[in-house]
């Protein structure tokens, strides 16, 4: 169920991949086996092979001893990892071996090499000095000058094609080979920590230019081999040897103590030095000894002496020049091939035994012909090393150290960090390999306890259609996992360890079996039930043909099958699956093999005999046109070929993507290939409908009207499918304002969505064309019986047509701009004022010029789906006026009524009955007086909206649909008018007046005075006294007063209503009854009180008390 499940699997990609790496590890030496064996001088190279590595084993064991006695007598005192290597060429005779073996430093030796190395004969081979500052290696100088032994007679010549006349190149170099390969698989492995050329001070005076480019040539080759061999850059160091050579350097050094020797002479040089950096080094250092001798004048006292030391620091100086020249253009020469650099030049004397000559003197009489002067044994035998140990100790080992040490750490840190990331990229992908397999495991296990959760007490005979839909989900699911499973490519399979899927071939049969089974039961299932009871015949034919393709191979179109399924999907919704599902099923049993189903043969002959009374032209052009869709390419998608359709028409069926034969475009096609497609139909319709009837059993003019009928069929659908579209265009109704306007906006521009799909029409509808009609008569169709259907079919599209020439699209497009400008004005033009915008609207549409008018009108004059189209789109548009005057008037509300109320009346008495201060009666009067505040609102904004009613305010139908008024609101609003009324007259003075009559009085007291202003009365047990309280007569300063006086006289009991609504006062804090006697008591004592009668008005006063402390106008006027 995984990767390399099998044994067999694993074998076979283990065998695979080592095979691979065998192939390429072998293929060039087995080519090169292959090669030797046919080439007759391979045997003469193996022998040279052979001697050389012969030749070299010597020398390799020559090191292993010199290694063995550097451990055992240094033994823990040098760490041999980190020891220095440095390797020493130069030619044959420059003095290497003395530089080596008289430098004064310790080297152990065993017995054997001793005395051989201590005689400084020319090395035969390669030597190996180990210190405890560093090693040593000496090579033979032939190697440093091998190709010097190779003499090419021409030019195309290599040294293997005679391998007589080079052999002692080819063995040289195989030699050198075999050193540089030994130096990188040892103790020393790839650690060559610099290298010191030697030259013979000697030579270099006398040499010649060729002696120059030569020492170069073989210095940049060695060094060149190094680094290809060993992969590692180095310091170089450039060492004239025997400085003794040079007249006067005895002399001169006898100036300094005896620690001169072990000093170092040179100059060091950084890795980008130039000619001037360094001839001005080596001025500087002549200097330097120059001054010193004169520092030391007065040291020697022979004439001699000085003579000689002085002549040694001339011949010193042309030296330096030479040297200059040299280095720079071999710095230049080794930075073309080479990443080392040089890194110093140095002058040495390892021993002191030839006879210095005086070059000065020489060159003088070279150059002017002169005898020169035979040659004076000079007493300068030091015995002494000049500048060797130095040199060696405190700067070649160390430079390594120093200067190269960070560089070779670096590399060891990037070895370090390839192994590492190696080690990690095998942890890493061994953790993948294994995430893989129990990622895989896992999943096998979670589909497995899926279905069997699923399946769990349940039997599958027992599964309703949407319970093996799920179970099939299920199964699919689980496949999904291994899409190999499905595609059946094998490739690379075992090399990406993608071989689990083959686990999965039982779940893959068992998913196919239930897929049969869920064909059978719902998609064969509709399928005949459709063929019983469908009587539509272009259904029927379609199921029908359908149905019986499921059952003939030859028949069978799995993409037209999808594509029926698709446009009957209303048959299968009820599954629950979804349509994408559903044909991906359907897709997978119509694909696989062997399916076993068998057909409905009543459902086949009930759809058969339904059939056969059409017209045999329409069942052929029912099937013609299914047939005709045979991918993606055979949809004319609409909203493609219109941009932004959407944004000004409403999405409906009619724009979801047709037949493309219904297009102007493809009609020349469909017509062009009539005649072989009704042969190919009537192929279909006579295997349907079981006749045998081809039509090559009818006669060439029944063939022509039959292909007539199909065109006349063809054009009739044609024609539906285009008076669809139009019928369905049907304008937005967006609900927010933007929306609106960005739509008006759209439809104001003259090349717009509504427009395009117009011209589009006509562009498709327009077949009375002059070019198209002789196409067609080309194809040999009857020019009068075609001219006819197709004018036909032109004249139900005039009215559109039209519409290309009278410049109708332009207007309208005109008009809805008026209309965008006045609804984005209405909506954001500050400049007008809110009352006009409210009245507009409110007032209704007046006048004939207004874009409202002149749209609708202009829209009369278009086609009936235009007309319709742009009467509800001016609707729309008017309904943002109305939503605007809504929200206008609801602003005017709260800042013309409300705010008002809120500050001027509602805090205060009598609305509040408990504020200690009284609504004036001059603010009342401006509030609800028949001028005052509300009746002007109402007057100016309401009275087209709102009818009185003896019950109150009502909204009048025209406006009830569009304006929802708050229903505290008009109960609110009647009691504003309720008040007016009963307390203002028409010129909004007070007229509410009422009688106060005394009829009784508690028997603790004797007589009751009531006054305010200059009216008053006196009650006092007897009889009746009335009182005219006029509310008008009561101002700021009016107290309405109620003195009652017990009878000794002592007591009295006073009670006062002050202010403009002490009349009101009154009524609020008597128990006021609108008929009979009311109450006043004093004290709150129920046994001490005042009888009275209100007459008239009772009702009206009751009233009023009722109202006022429960008017509260809300704080929104429309929903």
């Amino acid at each position: 169920m995984y990767s390399f499940a099998s044994v067999s699997s694993r074998v076979s990609v283990l065998v695979a991949f080592w095979a691979v790496i065998l192939f390429f590890v072998l293929l060039r030496p087995l080519m090169n086996y292959f090669a030797s064996r046919k080439d007759e001088k391979n045997d003469k190279l193996k022998e040279i092979k052979k001697e050389s590595m012969d030749s070299f084993g010597k020398a390799k064991r020559n090191f292993l001893l010199s290694l063995k006695d550097a451990k055992t007598t240094w033994k823990k005192d040098i760490n041999f990892k980190k020891l220095p290597l440095i390797m020493i060429i130069g030619n044959e005779g420059a003095g290497k071996s003395a530089f080596i073996n008289y430098s004064n430093i310790e080297f152990p030796l065993s017995d054997s090499l001793d005395t051989y190395k201590k005689i400084h004969q020319s090395t035969t081979n390669f030597n190996l000095y180990v210190s405890k500052f560093g090693a040593l290696l000496d090579t033979e100088g032939i190697h440093f000058a091998q190709e010097s032994l190779y003499q090419p007679t021409a030019t195309e010549e290599l040294p293997e094609d005679d391998v007589e006349k080079n052999r002692d190149y080819l063995l040289k170099k195989g030699v050198w080979n075999e050193f540089l390969h030994f130096l990188k698989r040892n103790d020393f492995n790839s650690r060559l920590s610099g290298a010191v050329l030697i030259i013979d001070t000697k030579k270099f005076l006398e040499g010649t230019q060729e002696y120059f480019d030569e020492l170069i040539r073989y210095m940049v080759k060695r060094i060149n081999d190094c680094e290809k061999h060993l992969g590692i850059k180095f310091p170089i160091y450039v060492v004239f040897s025997k400085l003794d050579l040079i007249d006067g350097m005895g002399d001169y050094f006898k100036l300094f103590n005896e620690d001169v020797a072990n000093k170092a002479l040179g100059i060091n040089l950084d890795s980008n030095f130039t000619a001037q950096t360094l001839e001005t080094e080596l001025k500087g250092l002549s200097d330097s000894l120059f001054k010193h001798l004169m520092s030391k004048n007065s040291i020697s006292h022979m004439l001699e002496d000085k003579k000689r030391s002085y002549l040694f620091l001339k011949q010193l100086e042309n030296f330096f020049v030479l040297v200059k020249d040299f280095v720079t253009k071999l710095s230049s020469q080794n930075a073309l091939k080479n990443t080392s650099v040089i890194n110093g030049v140095y002058f040495v004397s390892a021993y002191q035994e030839n006879i210095p000559i005086n070059y000065l003197t020489n060159t003088i009489c070279d150059k002017y012909s002169i005898k020169k002067p035979l040659l004076r044994a000079v007493n300068n035998y030091s015995k002494q090393s000049y500048f060797v140990k130095s040199f060696l100790k405190e700067i070649a080992f160390k430079a390594n150290v120093t200067k190269f040490g960070a560089q070779n750490r670096f590399i060891k840190f990037i070895n370090f960090a390839l192994v590492a990331a190696l080690c990690v990229g095998v942890y890493f992908g061994s953790s993948y390999i294994l995430n893989i397999k129990n990622t895989k495991e896992q999943i096998a296990a979670n589909n497995v306890d899926k279905i069997s959760n699923y399946l769990d007490n349940k039997k599958y005979k027992d599964l309703t259609a949407t319970q093996k839909i799920e179970l099939l989900n299920l199964l699919k699911q689980s496949l999904n996992d291994y899409p190999r499973i499905f595609s059946g490519d094998t490739k690379f399979e075992y090399i990406t360890l993608d071989t689990s899927y083959k686990g999965f071939a039982p779940v893959k049969a068992l998913y196919y079996d239930l897929s049969a089974d869920f064909f059978k039961n719902t998609v064969l299932t509709e399928m005949e039930n459709i063929l019983k009871t469908e009587s539509d015949p272009d259904k029927l034919i379609k199921a029908f043909y359908m149905y019986d393709s499921l059952f003939d191979k030859n028949y069978t179109n799995v993409d037209l099958f999808k594509i029926w399924i698709a446009a009957n999907w209303d048959k299968f919704e009820k599954y629950g699956v979804a349509k994408d599902e559903f044909l991906a099923h359907i897709e997978a049993i119509l694909n696989a093999k062997n399916l076993s189903i068998s057909a409905d043969q009543s459902a086949q002959s009930a759809a058969n005999t339904k059939l056969t009374p059409v017209q045999r032209a329409k069942r052929l052009y029912s099937i013609l046109e299914f047939i005709s869709f045979k991918d993606e390419k055979s949809f004319y998608d609409i909203k493609k070929e219109v941009e932004n359709l959407n944004q000004v028409v409403q999405e409906k069926e009619a724009f979801n993507p047709f037949n493309r034969i219904y297009t102007k475009e493809n009609l020349r096609d469909f017509l062009a290939k009539l005649s072989s497609n009704i042969d190919e139909t009537a192929g279909i319709e006579s295997w349907l409908m079981d006749t045998n009837s081809s039509l090559k059993d009818i006669s060439s003019n029944e063939k022509k009207e039959l292909s007539i009928a199909v065109v006349e069929l063809y054009l009739q659908n044609y024609a539906d499918k285009w008076n669809q579209i139009l019928r369905a265009i049907e304008p937005n109704e967006f609900a927010t304002k933007k929306e609106v306007i960005d739509e008006l906006e759209i439809l104001s521009k003259r090349e717009n969505p509504l427009n395009s799909l117009i011209k589009l029409t006509n562009q498709n509808t327009n077949l009375n064309d002059e070019n198209l009609l002789k196409y067609i008569y080309s194809l040999g169709f009857a020019s009068s019986e075609i001219k006819r259907v197709f004018t036909d079919f032109s004249t139900k599209f005039t009215n559109y047509h039209a519409l290309n020439s009278d410049g109708s699209l332009d207007l309208i497009s005109n008009d809805v701009t008026n209309v965008y400008k006045k609804v984005s004005d209405y909506n954001f033009e500050m400049l007008q004022s809110s009352d006009d915008k409210i009245v507009y609207a409110i007032n209704g549409i007046k006048n004939e010029n207004d874009p409202f008018i002149v749209l609708n009108n202009d829209a009369k004059k278009l086609p009936d789906e235009l007309n319709e189209y742009y009467q509800k789109l001016s609707k729309l548009a008017w309904k943002q006026v109305e939503n605007g005057a809504s929200s206008l008037l609801a602003t005017a509300y709260k800042d013309d009524v409300l705010d008002d109320f809120e500050s001027l009346i509602k805090p205060y008495y009598p609305f509040n009955e408990n504020s200690a201060k009284s609504v004036s009666i001059e603010e009342f009067k401006r509030f609800f007086g028949k001028d005052g505040t509300w009746n002007s609102f109402y007057d100016k904004y309401l009275k087209q909206i709102l009818s009185k009613t003896g019950s109150g305010y009502k909204v009048r139908p025209k406006y009830a649909k569009e304006l929802r008024f708050n229903k505290s609101f008009l109960e609110n609003i009647a009691y504003i008018d309720r008040i007016s009324n009963l307390m203002l007259d028409s010129n909004d003075e007070l007229k509410l007046n009422y009688n106060l009559k005394a009829v009784d009085l508690s028997a603790n007291f004797s007589h009751i005075n009531i006054g305010y202003g200059n009216n008053s009365l006196a009650y006092d047990h007897t009889i009746p006294s009335n009182l005219l309280v006029s509310s008008k007569s009561f101002d700021i300063s009016t107290q309405f007063k109620f003195n009652a006086v017990s009878n000794a006289g002592s007591d009295k009991k006073e009670i006062s209503f002050d202010g403009e609504w002490g009349w009101y006062k009154l009524l609020k804090a008597s128990n006021f009854s609108s008929i009979g006697v009311s109450t006043l008591n004093f004290d709150g004592k129920k046994e001490s009180y005042f009888g009275f009668e209100v007459t008239p008005n009772g009702g009206e006063l009751l009233e009023l008390m009722n109202i006022i402390p429960t008017i509260d106008l809300p704080r929104k006027m429309l929903y």
